[in-house]
Order: C-alpha cells, then sequence, then structure tokens
C-alpha cells in the first residue's frame, strides 16, 4: 500500500470529458477512476477536474492521438456539451473544474496557484491520455516541485503501446506509478 497524506494531497482527472472518454474501449478506465473519486471524497481529499478546450491554433497544430481525441482541424467548432466532464464522474460544488487550453494542465491555468493554496504537494492522477495530457502535466507539475503518483488504472490511451510505453519509459522519472487499489489516505 502506498500510504499518502490526505492533508497535503488532492486527486486530479484528466480530460475525462465527453468528447474524449466516451470512447467504449475506456470503460475499465472509467470505472477505476469512479473508484478513486470514491475513495478521495470519503477522505476528503480536493478533487480537481481538467478537461480540454482547445484554442482553435492549437487545434490546427496537434497530429496523431489529440487530433482522433478532440476535433480534425477545419471541422464545425464541437457541441460545448463535449467538453464537460463524463456523468459517470460527477462534479459537485466543492471539486475544483480547471480549463486548459494545451496540452498540460499547469500551462496558462490557475492550478499551480489552486494547489498552493489548498497546501497540496502531492497529486494523485488519471485520466486520458496517459501519453499526453496525463503525462504533459506530470512532467510539467514536477518541474515545478509537485510529488505525483499515477494511478495507472486510471489511465489510458487510445493504444495499450502508447499507455504501456509512457508508464514504462517517461512517467517513472517524474512519479511513482501504481494502482487505485494500493493507495491508502491517512490523516495527519
Amino acid at each position: 500500500m502506498l500510504q499518502l497524506n490526505n492533508q497535503r494531497t488532492a486527486v486530479m482527472f484528466i480530460d475525462m470529458q465527453n468528447s474524449i472518454a466516451r470512447h467504449d474501449q475506456f470503460q475499465s478506465t472509467i470505472e477505476a477512476c469512479q473508484r478513486l473519486l470514491t475513495i478521495a471524497r470519503t477522505h476528503q481529499v480536493p478533487v480537481i477536474f481538467v478537461h480540454v478546450r482547445p484554442y482553435e491554433h492549437v487545434k490546427r497544430s496537434m497530429r496523431g492521438e489529440s487530433e482522433v481525441l478532440l476535433a480534425r482541424p477545419g471541422s464545425v467548432p464541437m457541441d460545448p456539451k463535449q467538453y464537460h466532464i463524463i456523468d459517470a464522474l460527477p462534479v459537485l460544488p466543492e471539486d475544483h473544474v480547471v480549463t486548459k487550453h494545451v496540452r498540460s494542465a499547469f500551462v496558462g491555468t490557475e492550478l499551480d496557484h489552486l494547489l498552493r493554496a489548498l497546501e497540496v504537494d502531492t497529486i494523485v492522477i488519471g485520466g486520458i491520455a496517459t501519453n499526453i495530457g496525463v503525462e504533459s502535466t506530470v512532467r510539467v507539475g514536477a518541474d515545478l516541485g509537485y510529488n505525483f503518483v499515477v494511478a495507472q488504472d486510471a489511465c489510458a490511451a487510445l493504444s495499450a503501446e502508447a499507455h504501456e510505453a509512457s508508464l514504462k519509459y517517461s512517467l517513472p522519472f517524474f512519479s511513482r506509478i501504481t494502482t487505485v487499489d494500493q493507495l491508502e489516505f491517512i490523516g495527519e
């Protein structure tokens, strides 16, 4: 078990929004995120939902998975509901919602200020896609001094290979990797 101080930890979900997490292949990831959300709320750990609403110029520059997950360049803008967090992960009034415009949740957002105001130094993170939004957020956040725990079963990518490569080759340099069931929140 990985013990975490519930007074200094937040749980963050990356891009668990209708336009991304609606794909059937993400059902087990959504279930793991639901377990993580329940654990966080039970232990009064702050919950942060991050959703992406890319600027038009960013959409045009995206390639590969990001294009597939969001919108094709030159396409009709998505219905605003596509940016909402999925119903399976209900946002409560006490939760925090951060809108990002690029891959990392820290770039151009109030996230760093929010975490400092909450006196958080450790972030348990899950979401889609492991190798894009999750990894980018972990990399930037680690450079800002935050400790990250990646709940690998609460993350996914469009391919198992991309998910595994991120977990094996990149994320271990910036975070601890575990599963939702291995997390234990304790008070001070």
